[in-house]
């Protein structure tokens, strides 16, 4: 019996791994659940706010035009009436009845018929002391005539000489206007000023009837022109005491109050342009300065239109990732009753997936122990041709002198036999000589076989270069080499040891008159130069130059164009191992004119005078 219940505890019981399988098949729909709303949300987010700066932006940018087409008609309105003044102060009669007070009932009739015809608000002229002398409204119950403005900014512009310009609101008729004053000068003594008075108001209605808002606030930040009329007169910063006694003591707005307008700036944006809360509603406020005005002109525009589409989008998007997590939900239900159908075919399928996996792997072990072989041969067949290069060239060159030897022994043998001593002290000098030469060759081979250390030291460029023409010297005389030379009298001091670098210089030297051999000029120029800390060293010849084939395999070792026991193909190579452990580099280049040219660049140590 307790076998029994044990087997039966184990069957049906609390199972550890199981319980923790499960738990997590269950906890992970759910935070993927969670991150898709979270994603969700940002990307809602992400996308009302790209709505809403692109819809911005589109505002501004025709809210600037707009700007700017209000600011030409605000200007042409002016300009249209600001030559006026100016032409009423070179009218003689003006300048008459401003000199003996006669003609005022020809002048006033002259100001009414240019008024009349020029469509300004009125004409007047004032003496030196502000008073009023002549007007266009003369005949009218307000007429200026008789009245001082003195006062007035624009008429103590023009008793300084300047021209005057001025927006108020008129003090005898109650009505805004522009005035644009000129001096009446007469042997440069003031008689007094000629007025235009214009009437904006035209403007100011066709900005309302447009729909739009637009204002132009003064110095002080007064709004005397606007398309709304609760916003005319108020102020968009609070006025100090100074400002308001300036504005009462220019009677610029009469009694009016001034009042702040209540806007509130909840963003700044660039060019001054800003977001700004009047009563609840956000709207965007741009200005723009007007040239050679104190003025301020600003086009507010209500942003409501553009929260309404980013509110739109997020709607949108909203309803969208609602559908899309239930279409989700949708797709992990039937996917959860399609695992259960195909996991018997994952398991064959699985299982003819291992049978191939199996096959491949074995086919790729093949493969790979094929290609080894294949690598391993290809090593050693170019292991066994570069060493078949390479004897063949030193028996090339080794083979000429032997036989030589040889041939001395034997003449030495029959020297001694015929007790000629002399003759034999001559054969074993001339032995002498090739063994030398065999010497040669195989230090060469030692030099490119073994790496030199590097010595730390310095040498003089020109005492190398002079080093190796030295020894070249009886090559220039044998072969009728002209000599041609530019190296800088300042010595030149570069890392390295003497013999390395003249070993360059003449491997260089003795392959340019190498090169010349079939030439009939015969020039080799050596050129020294310093750039970007750098010595430059040219070795320029006449010669044949270098075949395009033979451009790339110059510095391969081994590698020569001359004929056998003239050489080992080793020179360049040599040179170009010496320059690399100096930190330099070599380069070889045909010339245009004929021969070659080897550039050598070491770093420059210093350059003393």
């Amino acid at each position: 019996m307790l076998e029994n219940h044990c087997g039966t505890f184990f069957t049906f019981g609390w199972n550890p791994v199981l319980s923790k399988k499960r738990f997590f098949r269950n906890i992970i729909p759910l935070w993927v659940f969670l991150l898709g709303i979270v994603l969700s949300t940002s990307l809602v987010w992400q996308a009302t706010r790209w709505v809403y700066n692109d819809a911005l932006d589109n505002l501004i940018k025709v809210g600037g035009e707009r700007l700017t087409l209000y600011s030409g008609t605000l200007r042409e309105a002016l300009s249209r009436y600001a030559y006026l003044p100016y032409v009423l102060s070179q009218n003689i009669d003006v300048q008459i009845l401003l000199k003996t007070s006669f003609n005022l009932d020809l002048v006033n009739r002259y100001l009414e018929s240019l008024n009349t015809e020029a469509g300004s608000d009125a004409l007047y002229v004032v003496n030196s002391i502000g008073e009023t002398l002549a007007s266009s409204n003369w005949q009218e119950p307000l007429s200026f005539v008789g009245h001082n403005y003195g006062f007035r900014p624009y008429f103590t512009d023009a008793k300084a000489g300047l021209k005057g310009r001025f927006f108020a609101i008129g003090v005898t008729t109650g009505r805004p206007g522009y005035f644009m004053s000129h001096p009446v000068l007469k042997d440069e003594r003031f008689l007094g000023a000629t007025v235009v008075k214009v009437d904006l108001s035209p403007l100011q209605e066709d900005w309302h009837k447009g729909g739009e808002t637009v204002l132009v606030s003064d110095a002080n930040g007064v709004l005397f022109l606007s398309s709304r009329n609760d916003w005319k007169y108020r102020t968009l910063t609070q006025l100090s005491e100074g400002q308001r006694n300036m504005i009462l003591a220019g009677r610029q707005y009469g009694n009016l109050s001034l009042d702040l307008l209540s806007l509130e700036t909840i963003e700044t944006l660039a060019d001054g342009q800003r977001i700004v809360r009047f009563e609840g509603d956000l709207y965007l406020m741009l200005s723009h300065s007007l040239p050679g005005l104190d003025w301020q002109l600003h086009h507010v525009v209500p942003l409501a239109p553009v929260r309404e589409q980013g509110q739109a989008v997020a709607a949108i998007g909203i309803v969208l990732s609602l559908l899309i997590l239930a279409l989700g939900l949708y797709v992990r239900e039937r996917r959860q009753k399609q695992i259960s159908r195909r996991k018997a075919r994952e398991a064959v399928a699985i299982q003819e997936m291992n049978l191939r996996l199996q096959e491949e792997v074995a086919e790729r072990s093949r493969t790979e122990t094929i290609l080894r072989e294949t690598q391993a041969e290809l090593v050693q067949t170019g292991k066994l041709a570069a060493l078949g290069h390479m004897a063949a060239g030193i028996v090339h060159e080794l083979n000429q002198p032997i036989s030589a030897i040889r041939t001395q022994a034997a003449s030495g043998r029959l020297l001694l036999d015929r007790q000629e001593t002399g003759k034999v002290h001559e054969t074993l000098t001339a032995v002498t000589r090739m063994t030398e030469h065999m010497a040669s060759i195989t230090a060469q081979l030692k030099i490119f076989a073994h790496k030199t250390p590097k010595l730390k030291g310095q040498v003089v460029l020109q005492d190398c270069l002079d080093g190796a023409l030295a020894m070249t010297a009886p090559l220039f005389s044998e072969f009728g080499i002209s000599l041609s030379k530019e190296v800088p009298e300042k010595p030149l001091i570069l890392g390295g040891d003497r013999a390395r670098v003249k070993q360059v210089l003449v491997n260089l030297i003795r392959n340019a008159i190498d090169a010349m051999h079939d030439s009939h000029q015969r020039d080799l120029l050596i050129a020294v130069s310093v750039q970007n800390q750098e010595i430059e060293i040219s070795i320029s010849d006449t010669g044949t130059g270098i075949a395009d084939q033979d451009m790339e395999e110059l510095f391969t070792p081994f590698f020569t164009t001359k004929e056998v026991g003239e050489g080992m193909g080793l020179g360049l190579s040599i040179s170009y191992r010496i320059i690399t452990d100096l930190g330099g580099t070599i380069r070889a280049q045909n010339l245009p004119e004929g021969g070659a040219q080897f550039t050598v660049r070491l770093p420059l140590v210093s350059c003393h005078a």
